[in-house]
């Protein structure tokens, strides 16, 4: 019984794992709803988000944090949106 359990773990955890690493290349619907929605919504996170680190920069300045305000206001969504490659979703998220 023990083996029986500790084989179909073990099974289940190999398959379950090996799938995610076994797409090469982005499928078509990926880089259509990227290009179609996720790109546009990443433009308007990153207007956004430097219109709100704009405005809490002096607090930012005064807490010695605007490096770190920065990079998630501003740098994320802009590598979200503009340096990610086309379809890759996972990567971005």
């Amino acid at each position: 019984m023990k083996k029986t359990v500790a084989l179909l773990l073990a099974l289940m955890i190999i398959f379950t794992s090996s799938a995610v690493f076994a797409r090469e290349k982005p499928e078509a619907v990926n880089i259509i709803g990227d290009m179609v929605l996720l790109r546009p919504l990443g433009v308007c996170t990153l207007v956004i988000g430097t219109a709100f680190f704009i405005v809490s920069l002096p607090i930012a300045v005064i807490s010695q944090s605007t490096k770190q305000t920065a990079e998630v206001l501003v740098a994320d969504p802009f590598k979200f949106t503009f340096t990610r490659p086309l379809g890759e979703i996972e990567s971005g998220l």
